[in-house]
Protein backbone atom coordinates (compact mmCIF):
# COMPACT_ATOMS: atom_id res chain seq x y z
CA UNK A 1 0.00 0.00 0.00
CA UNK A 2 1.17 3.46 -1.11
CA UNK A 3 1.43 6.32 1.47
CA UNK A 4 -1.38 8.32 -0.60
CA UNK A 5 -3.59 4.78 -0.10
CA UNK A 6 -2.93 4.82 3.42
CA UNK A 7 -3.96 8.41 3.84
CA UNK A 8 -7.31 8.00 1.95
CA UNK A 9 -10.63 7.82 3.89
CA UNK A 10 -13.18 6.60 1.31
CA UNK A 11 -15.70 6.58 3.89
CA UNK A 12 -15.63 10.60 3.43
CA UNK A 13 -14.74 10.97 0.15
CA UNK A 14 -16.01 10.46 -3.69
CA UNK A 15 -19.64 9.84 -3.60
CA UNK A 16 -19.46 9.59 0.62
CA UNK A 17 -17.82 12.65 0.76
CA UNK A 18 -19.88 15.92 2.81
CA UNK A 19 -19.78 19.23 0.94
CA UNK A 20 -20.31 21.34 3.45
CA UNK A 21 -17.22 19.38 5.49
CA UNK A 22 -14.97 20.19 2.86
CA UNK A 23 -16.15 23.57 1.91
CA UNK A 24 -15.93 24.28 5.57
CA UNK A 25 -12.25 22.84 5.72
CA UNK A 26 -11.08 24.58 2.57
CA UNK A 27 -12.29 28.00 3.92
CA UNK A 28 -10.11 26.96 7.26
CA UNK A 29 -7.02 26.24 5.21
CA UNK A 30 -7.12 29.09 2.91
CA UNK A 31 -7.70 31.42 5.63
CA UNK A 32 -4.58 29.62 7.59
CA UNK A 33 -2.53 29.18 4.38
CA UNK A 34 -3.12 33.05 3.86
CA UNK A 35 -2.24 33.82 7.72
CA UNK A 36 0.93 32.52 7.61
CA UNK A 37 2.13 34.03 4.39
CA UNK A 38 2.51 36.71 5.53
CA UNK A 39 5.39 35.45 7.84
CA UNK A 40 6.57 32.99 5.27
CA UNK A 41 5.14 32.67 1.77
CA UNK A 42 7.27 29.14 1.14
CA UNK A 43 5.34 27.91 4.37
CA UNK A 44 2.05 29.40 3.57
CA UNK A 45 1.90 27.73 0.50
CA UNK A 46 2.99 24.59 2.36
CA UNK A 47 0.18 24.73 4.42
CA UNK A 48 -2.16 25.59 1.36
CA UNK A 49 -1.31 22.25 -1.11
CA UNK A 50 -0.74 20.31 2.15
CA UNK A 51 -4.44 21.39 3.51
CA UNK A 52 -6.00 20.96 -0.02
CA UNK A 53 -4.60 17.60 -0.82
CA UNK A 54 -5.35 15.93 2.70
CA UNK A 55 -9.37 17.65 2.29
CA UNK A 56 -8.83 15.71 -1.25
CA UNK A 57 -8.07 12.45 0.11
CA UNK A 58 -9.54 12.29 3.66
CA UNK A 59 -12.60 14.52 3.03
CA UNK A 60 -11.68 17.00 6.00
CA UNK A 61 -8.62 18.29 7.95
CA UNK A 62 -10.13 19.49 11.01
CA UNK A 63 -10.77 17.07 13.25
CA UNK A 64 -14.18 16.23 14.43
CA UNK A 65 -15.62 17.81 11.46
CA UNK A 66 -19.04 16.10 10.57
CA UNK A 67 -19.76 17.30 14.23
CA UNK A 68 -20.11 21.10 13.50
CA UNK A 69 -19.80 21.69 9.44
CA UNK A 70 -23.35 20.80 8.67
CA UNK A 71 -24.86 22.33 11.67
CA UNK A 72 -22.28 25.36 11.11
CA UNK A 73 -23.48 25.69 7.41
CA UNK A 74 -26.71 26.03 8.29
CA UNK A 75 -26.27 28.41 10.54
CA UNK A 76 -25.23 31.08 8.24
CA UNK A 77 -27.56 29.66 5.68
CA UNK A 78 -25.81 27.94 2.86
CA UNK A 79 -27.55 25.01 3.32
CA UNK A 80 -29.60 25.03 0.23
CA UNK A 81 -26.19 25.69 -1.99
CA UNK A 82 -25.04 22.11 -0.86
CA UNK A 83 -28.62 20.38 -1.29
CA UNK A 84 -27.56 17.48 -3.90
CA UNK A 85 -30.69 15.36 -4.06
CA UNK A 86 -32.48 14.53 -6.93
CA UNK A 87 -31.34 13.27 -9.83
CA UNK A 88 -27.64 11.52 -10.29
CA UNK A 89 -27.26 12.16 -6.51
CA UNK A 90 -26.08 9.08 -3.94
CA UNK A 91 -28.30 6.80 -2.90
CA UNK A 92 -30.09 6.40 0.34
CA UNK A 93 -27.06 4.53 2.41
CA UNK A 94 -29.50 3.72 5.54
CA UNK A 95 -27.86 1.33 7.68
CA UNK A 96 -29.76 -1.73 7.68
CA UNK A 97 -28.52 -4.59 10.44
CA UNK A 98 -27.49 -8.48 9.88
CA UNK A 99 -30.67 -10.44 11.39
CA UNK A 100 -31.87 -13.94 11.99
CA UNK A 101 -35.35 -15.25 12.87
CA UNK A 102 -34.81 -15.98 16.38
CA UNK A 103 -36.98 -15.28 19.38
CA UNK A 104 -35.51 -11.98 21.31
CA UNK A 105 -36.19 -13.89 24.76
CA UNK A 106 -33.99 -17.26 23.63
CA UNK A 107 -31.15 -15.10 22.13
CA UNK A 108 -31.13 -12.90 25.35
CA UNK A 109 -30.87 -15.92 27.40
CA UNK A 110 -28.40 -17.15 25.33
CA UNK A 111 -25.90 -14.28 25.83
CA UNK A 112 -26.67 -14.77 29.59
CA UNK A 113 -25.92 -18.20 29.91
CA UNK A 114 -22.76 -17.73 27.99
CA UNK A 115 -21.53 -14.87 29.87
CA UNK A 116 -21.55 -12.87 27.22
CA UNK A 117 -23.77 -10.45 29.35
CA UNK A 118 -24.85 -10.06 33.47
CA UNK A 119 -27.87 -8.94 35.44
CA UNK A 120 -27.56 -6.57 37.60
CA UNK A 121 -29.82 -4.91 39.44
CA UNK A 122 -29.85 -1.59 37.48
CA UNK A 123 -29.86 -3.50 34.02
CA UNK A 124 -28.01 -5.41 31.84
CA UNK A 125 -24.03 -5.28 30.52
CA UNK A 126 -21.77 -6.07 29.04
CA UNK A 127 -19.17 -8.98 30.92
CA UNK A 128 -15.73 -7.18 31.33
CA UNK A 129 -14.06 -10.47 29.49
CA UNK A 130 -16.26 -10.15 27.18
CA UNK A 131 -16.33 -6.53 26.17
CA UNK A 132 -12.30 -6.97 26.54
CA UNK A 133 -12.54 -9.43 23.95
CA UNK A 134 -14.98 -7.66 21.40
CA UNK A 135 -13.16 -4.42 21.72
CA UNK A 136 -9.74 -6.03 20.79
CA UNK A 137 -11.04 -7.62 17.57
CA UNK A 138 -12.53 -4.68 16.92
CA UNK A 139 -9.17 -2.71 17.02
CA UNK A 140 -7.97 -5.13 14.63
CA UNK A 141 -10.71 -5.23 12.46
CA UNK A 142 -10.21 -1.10 12.54
CA UNK A 143 -7.01 -1.43 10.92
CA UNK A 144 -8.74 -3.36 7.75
CA UNK A 145 -9.19 -2.17 4.15
CA UNK A 146 -13.47 -1.95 3.08
CA UNK A 147 -12.19 -5.18 1.03
CA UNK A 148 -10.61 -7.03 3.96
CA UNK A 149 -13.65 -6.39 6.27
CA UNK A 150 -15.96 -7.40 3.63
CA UNK A 151 -13.88 -10.23 3.91
CA UNK A 152 -14.05 -11.12 7.24
CA UNK A 153 -18.27 -10.69 6.84
CA UNK A 154 -18.73 -12.88 4.30
CA UNK A 155 -16.16 -15.15 6.73
CA UNK A 156 -18.21 -14.90 9.85
CA UNK A 157 -21.82 -14.65 8.56
CA UNK A 158 -23.51 -18.26 9.49
CA UNK A 159 -24.28 -19.43 5.42
CA UNK A 160 -23.16 -18.11 2.15
CA UNK A 161 -23.15 -15.04 0.61
CA UNK A 162 -21.67 -12.26 -1.71
CA UNK A 163 -20.25 -9.94 0.42
CA UNK A 164 -19.09 -6.45 -1.09
CA UNK A 165 -17.44 -3.10 -0.29
CA UNK A 166 -19.62 0.06 -2.07
CA UNK A 167 -20.82 2.98 -0.97
CA UNK A 168 -18.49 3.47 1.76
CA UNK A 169 -19.56 0.13 3.76
CA UNK A 170 -20.60 -3.68 3.19
CA UNK A 171 -23.41 -4.88 1.76
CA UNK A 172 -24.53 -8.58 1.87
CA UNK A 173 -26.76 -10.36 -0.10
CA UNK A 174 -27.22 -14.22 1.67
CA UNK A 175 -30.41 -16.69 1.28
CA UNK A 176 -32.42 -14.55 3.63
CA UNK A 177 -31.61 -11.34 3.28
CA UNK A 178 -30.08 -8.34 1.52
CA UNK A 179 -28.48 -5.53 3.76
CA UNK A 180 -26.49 -2.46 3.45
CA UNK A 181 -24.37 -2.17 6.63
CA UNK A 182 -21.68 0.98 7.12
CA UNK A 183 -18.15 0.52 7.66
CA UNK A 184 -18.52 0.83 11.72
CA UNK A 185 -21.22 -1.42 12.40
CA UNK A 186 -19.88 -4.14 10.27
CA UNK A 187 -16.44 -4.22 12.16
CA UNK A 188 -18.91 -4.45 15.84
CA UNK A 189 -21.18 -7.16 14.00
CA UNK A 190 -17.74 -9.08 12.89
CA UNK A 191 -16.03 -8.57 16.45
CA UNK A 192 -19.51 -9.63 18.24
CA UNK A 193 -20.11 -12.41 15.93
CA UNK A 194 -16.48 -13.85 17.01
CA UNK A 195 -16.55 -12.93 20.47
CA UNK A 196 -19.73 -14.44 20.94
CA UNK A 197 -19.87 -17.70 19.12
CA UNK A 198 -16.85 -18.69 20.85
CA UNK A 199 -18.64 -18.54 23.92
CA UNK A 200 -20.69 -21.39 22.53
CA UNK A 201 -23.48 -19.57 21.19
CA UNK A 202 -25.27 -20.94 18.20
CA UNK A 203 -23.99 -18.69 15.20
CA UNK A 204 -27.78 -17.86 13.78
CA UNK A 205 -28.30 -16.50 17.64
CA UNK A 206 -24.76 -14.66 17.60
CA UNK A 207 -26.17 -13.34 14.23
CA UNK A 208 -29.70 -11.91 15.90
CA UNK A 209 -27.29 -10.33 18.86
CA UNK A 210 -25.67 -8.36 16.19
CA UNK A 211 -27.60 -5.28 16.47
CA UNK A 212 -28.26 -5.28 20.01
CA UNK A 213 -24.80 -5.68 21.08
CA UNK A 214 -24.01 -2.37 19.60
CA UNK A 215 -25.63 -0.45 21.87
CA UNK A 216 -22.51 -1.54 24.46
CA UNK A 217 -20.27 0.35 22.48
CA UNK A 218 -18.48 2.77 24.37
CA UNK A 219 -15.42 3.39 21.39
CA UNK A 220 -15.99 4.10 17.82
CA UNK A 221 -15.73 0.90 16.09
CA UNK A 222 -13.97 2.75 13.06
CA UNK A 223 -11.85 5.37 14.66
CA UNK A 224 -12.12 4.48 18.74
CA UNK A 225 -12.94 7.91 19.15
CA UNK A 226 -15.37 8.26 22.40
CA UNK A 227 -19.19 7.21 21.34
CA UNK A 228 -22.22 9.21 22.89
CA UNK A 229 -26.25 9.21 22.83
CA UNK A 230 -26.93 12.14 20.14
CA UNK A 231 -29.16 12.73 17.67
CA UNK A 232 -28.93 12.49 13.32
CA UNK A 233 -29.08 15.23 10.95
CA UNK A 234 -29.25 15.31 7.06
CA UNK A 235 -26.12 15.41 5.77
CA UNK A 236 -25.32 16.02 2.00
CA UNK A 237 -27.93 13.01 1.69
CA UNK A 238 -26.14 10.53 3.36
CA UNK A 239 -27.37 8.46 6.36
CA UNK A 240 -24.13 6.69 7.76
CA UNK A 241 -23.59 10.30 9.67
CA UNK A 242 -24.69 12.09 12.32
CA UNK A 243 -27.14 14.14 10.63
CA UNK A 244 -30.49 12.41 9.18
CA UNK A 245 -33.13 13.23 11.64
CA UNK A 246 -32.99 15.84 14.42
CA UNK A 247 -35.16 13.80 16.36
CA UNK A 248 -33.54 10.38 15.75
CA UNK A 249 -31.66 9.54 18.80
CA UNK A 250 -28.73 7.15 18.24
CA UNK A 251 -25.31 5.90 19.37
CA UNK A 252 -22.86 7.90 17.05
CA UNK A 253 -19.03 8.74 17.43
CA UNK A 254 -18.11 11.91 18.56
CA UNK A 255 -15.20 12.36 16.19
CA UNK A 256 -16.11 10.65 13.36
CA UNK A 257 -19.84 11.22 13.04
CA UNK A 258 -20.42 7.72 12.91
CA UNK A 259 -23.58 6.27 13.70
CA UNK A 260 -22.83 2.97 15.39
CA UNK A 261 -26.81 1.93 17.38
CA UNK A 262 -29.90 3.97 15.85
CA UNK A 263 -32.60 3.36 18.87
CA UNK A 264 -36.00 2.20 17.62
CA UNK A 265 -38.53 5.02 16.94
CA UNK A 266 -41.10 4.99 19.81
Amino acid sequence: MSVIDSLRRPEHTGENRCLPCTAVNVAIVVAVGLAVSVLSPVAGLAVLVGGALSVYLRGYVVPGTPSFAPRLVAAVGLAGVFDHGGEGSAPDRRSESLDADVDPDAMLSALLNAGVLVEEADGLFLADDAREEWESTMATLRKTTDEELAEAVANAVPFEAAVDAEFGGISLDGPSMSVWISRPQAIADVATLYTVVERGVDPMVALAATEPMRMFVEVCPDCGGAVEETTTRNCCGGTAGLYDSPEHEVLGCADCGAVVYEFPDE
